[in-house]
């Protein structure tokens, strides 16, 4: 797979891959500096509290689970378990599921 520039702003370099999609290179140091700045932002992880439902659905899609089987399993809508991840992803401060399982784990809510 070969990238490509496609362009050059404020010394950061974009560039595409094979398939389309685009990356933003940045110095390291403007990196952490964004990392330090999304953590500043992230709610106090011992103020989290996750409801039942949401630890249990959190567990199997950690576990690997797709949200459909997770829908399927607990006789939910698909959109209702999209809601309960996206709860959690909220309270944790964070963009992924798989982020929020790592933190729930951590801090002892999940196994």
């Amino acid at each position: 797979m070969e990238d490509r520039s496609v362009a050059v702003v404020d010394g950061q370099r974009v560039v595409e891959d094979a398939e389309g999609n685009r990356f933003v290179l940045v110095p390291e140091q403007r990196y952490r500096a964004l990392q330090e700045a999304e953590r500043a932002t992230r709610p106090d992880r011992r103020t989290v509290v996750l409801t039942a439902r949401e630890r249990e659905v959190l567990q199997l899609v950690a576990d690997g689970c797709p949200g459909s089987v997770v829908a399927e399993r607990f006789g939910l809508a698909a959109n209702t378990v999209a809601q309960h991840l996206a709860a959690v992803r909220r309270k944790y401060g964070v963009r992924s599921s798989a982020a929020a399982a790592v933190l729930a784990r951590e801090d002892g809510l999940i196994s």
